[in-house]
This record gives structure tokens, C-alpha cells and sequence, in this order.
């Protein structure tokens, strides 16, 4: 089974190496965590890394209906141009939660992604996904959640951006979030507000809903660096596309891959042990052969006992005043049966010379040719086929010695 190794990257990675990892299993269950540098990282088959909130931000685009696929990211780049912290030519942008008019979009700095993968190509860990900490909260149609995460708060709310808040020290709520909510409920009422913090964080609820001034406030459960939402987007692509994701589609197919070769190499296999049994068959036939003849001519050198049983056998027929296999009457009797019910002017001409039979068509027996050599060859005949004058279809007939 694969596992796969998450990093946390924060904003001082790697000049702090030191960071926070967890190893999940191939089902997504928490194997274990930790937090040290990457040469003591465990290993793992699928190495991905989480960005902290505050190196990425998330906008919403504006943009025409009808933008082909293609031509999207260009289309977006515009939009929000004037909105970027940089230079556009130095942000990547990751598209995701396109709707009717507007799509959202990750910004996050090139340069940073070049150090990161860097790092973790110099640490012999190849990054297979590179995942937001904004994009790690779903939440229901009227409700606010706000994680407390390291050194910051993110503020998720429906139909809405994700926010990256300033946190006070002393656990208390962001001040900007309760400007936020006091404009929410002079126009839409009180939405409801749920808290997640991180291990070890404590939540006085009754200063939150003191500060905020509802009580609306609910804690929820421990938040989870490590746990992806469904609908999480890899910013590993265009220029920085991974090239391990290629390595962890081989890991889903693999399994099916080793079936697979496993028994085309059993089915190679069994065929080679029934051909090794049909060749010692064919020998122990050989060597049988080999013995009832000499037993029958004991004083005849064996060359090939077929052929000689075969003409020994003519040699006894034509001494006791029987038709020999290679008689003209035998091979036109052999003729004739094939022939059949049609055989009445099916031949032109016959001759017969040196235990050969010569047999010659007319025109209208061309298409018949391929049964009629078919029909004698499982007779035990040898057909050839042989030049007429005039172009005329015909074959030569003799007994085949060799079966």
C-alpha cells in the first residue's frame, strides 16, 4: 500500500528547517506526526507539501461568459493585474470554483515555488502536489468558520474569498473580523460563527462572544493542518507541473499492471510446457516407430520408417497382385471421391507417369482447385500444382510417404 508524507511549509522554510509532517496511509488515516528537519523526515511512496495561508492569496475574477479553456488563464490575468502584489509575469496562478461569471484564483509567488521544489529535489523528495492552507475548509451555506492556524486566522465564508487574518496574541478575536461581522448584520442578520483552532490553542468562547457581540459562536472541532478538503487544488502545473504525478498514476495502475503481466508469463509459460510435451510425445511416437520397424525388416537400414513401412507395404501389395498406393487406379479412385456427385466432365485430361498422377481441368474447374487439393491432402495425398498448356488448372497426385 502507498503512503504518502504532507509537509507544512511556513513562511521561514527552509532557513528554519525544522517543520511540521504528517504520514498518511493509502486510505488518508493519520499514520503519524511530527516536526523535524527533512533529512529526518520517514519516507514514503508520494511526497505533497501545504503552503501556510500567509504566502498565497486567493481573488475572484471577473470574466466573460464564454471564455474558452484555453484561453482562461490569459482571460484572468487580466482581470486581476491591477489587483497583484507583484509583477504578474512573477505570480503563478491557479485556477478553481469557476462559476457564470467568475472564477477563483490562487496567487502565489514563482520565485517561492522554485525554492520550495529546489529544496525538496535537493532533499532527493520530489514534490508529487503542492496544496494551499486556504483551500482546506468547507463549511455550510450560512456559516462563517474561522481556523486559528500558526500565527494567523483564516476566515472561510460562503460565496466568498478565503481571508487571512492578523491573530492577537492574547487568543482574542481579529479585530478586522468584527468589522466584518457588523457590516454582515446591518445588511444579511447574524450569520453563524464557528471556531477551529489547532492543538494545544484554547478558545475562550465567552470573550469571542463578548468582542463580537453574539452568541452565535460555536467551537468546532481541532483543525488539521494535514487534512484536505475534496475539493482542494494542486498549484503544481503549467511550467511547475510535477513530473511524480505521472509516478503516482503508475502507483493506482500498478497493481492491475503485475496482474496483468503475471499471467500473460504464466500463459507463455504453460504454452512452453505443453509444446516440451507435444515434442516428447512426438519423439516417444518416433522412437515407437523406430522400433516396430526394425522389428518388421530387421536386415533394413532405418532412414525414415514411415516412408519405408509405407513402401515396403506397396512392395508386398504389388508382389501378392494388389494395386500399390501410387497406382493410376488407386490415385484415380482417390481423384474420383473427391470429385464427388460433380465429377462427370470435371476432368479434361489425366496422365499418369513415374507413380504420378497428372490431372488437368477445364476452365470452369479454377474455383474448385483449393478444395479438391484440400479434400486429398487429408487423404494422405501429396498435391502439386503443375503448368497445363493453354493456362488450364491442374495438379499433380502422388501418396505421401512421410505419413
Amino acid at each position: 500500500m502507498s503512503t504518502t508524507l504532507r509537509i507544512f511549509i511556513g513562511e521561514h522554510w527552509p532557513e528554519r528547517p525544522s517543520t511540521r509532517w504528517a504520514l498518511m496511509s493509502a486510505t488518508g488515516e493519520l499514520v503519524r506526526q511530527g516536526e523535524s528537519d527533512g533529512l529526518h523526515w520517514p519516507t514514503a511512496e508520494v511526497y505533497e507539501a501545504v503552503l501556510s495561508a500567509p504566502q498565497v492569496s486567493c481573488l475572484r475574477a471577473q470574466i466573460p461568459e464564454r471564455v474558452s479553456k484555453p484561453d482562461l488563464p490569459r482571460v484572468v490575468a487580466s482581470a486581476i493585474e491591477d489587483r497583484l502584489l507583484e509583477d504578474p509575469d512573477q505570480c503563478h496562478l491557479t485556477l478553481y470554483g469557476r462559476q457564470k461569471g467568475t472564477v477563483n484564483v490562487l496567487v502565489v509567488s514563482r520565485a517561492r515555488l522554485r525554492n520550495v521544489l529546489a529544496q525538496f529535489g535537493a532533499l532527493r523528495r520530489p514534490l508529487s502536489a503542492l496544496y494551499s492552507e486556504l483551500q482546506f475548509h468547507s463549511l455550510s451555506a450560512r456559516e462563517w468558520l474561522v481556523v486559528l492556524a500558526t500565527n494567523v486566522a483564516i476566515l472561510s465564508r460562503p460565496e466568498e474569498t478565503p481571508l487571512v487574518l492578523d491573530l492577537p496574541d492574547d487568543g482574542m478575536p481579529p479585530p478586522l473580523l468584527q468589522a466584518l461581522l457588523g457590516n454582515v448584520r446591518a445588511e444579511d442578520g447574524e450569520p453563524e460563527l464557528k471556531v477551529r483552532a489547532e492543538p494545544g490553542r484554547n478558545v475562550d468562547l465567552v470573550n469571542w462572544r463578548t468582542l463580537l457581540h453574539t452568541q452565535k459562536v460555536t467551537i468546532g472541532p481541532e483543525y488539521a493542518w494535514y487534512r484536505l478538503d475534496s475539493k482542494a487544488t494542486d498549484l503544481l502545473h503549467g511550467e511547475f507541473a510535477s513530473r511524480q504525478r505521472r509516478s503516482g498514476v503508475w502507483l493506482l495502475v500498478k497493481p492491475a499492471v503485475v496482474i496483468a503481466a503475471l499471467f500473460l508469463l504464466t500463459y507463455v509459460a504453460v504454452g512452453i510446457v505443453q509444446l516440451g510435451l507435444q515434442y516428447y510425445r512426438v519423439s516417444q511416437l518416433d522412437g515407437r516407430m523406430t522400433e516396430l520397424f526394425r522389428a518388421a525388416f530387421p536386415n533394413v537400414p532405418v532412414m525414415a520408417p514411415s516412408a519405408q513401412t509405407r513402401r515396403s507395404l506397396d512392395h508386398l501389395r504389388a508382389t501378392h497382385g494388389l494395386l500399390r498406393s501410387d497406382d493410376a487406379l488407386t490415385l484415380l479412385a482417390a481423384v474420383s471421391e473427391v470429385l464427388g456427385s460433380e465429377g462427370q466432365d470435371a476432368i479434361q485430361e489425366v496422365k499418369y507417369e513415374n507413380h504420378r498422377l497428372t490431372v488437368i481441368f477445364p476452365s470452369g474447374q479454377a474455383e474448385r482447385m483449393d478444395s479438391l487439393r484440400r479434400q486429398l491432402t487429408a487423404r494422405g495425398y501429396l498435391v502439386t500444382a503443375n503448368a497445363a498448356p493453354q493456362g488450364l488448372p491442374s495438379f499433380v497426385v502422388e501418396p505421401d510417404l512421410t505419413r
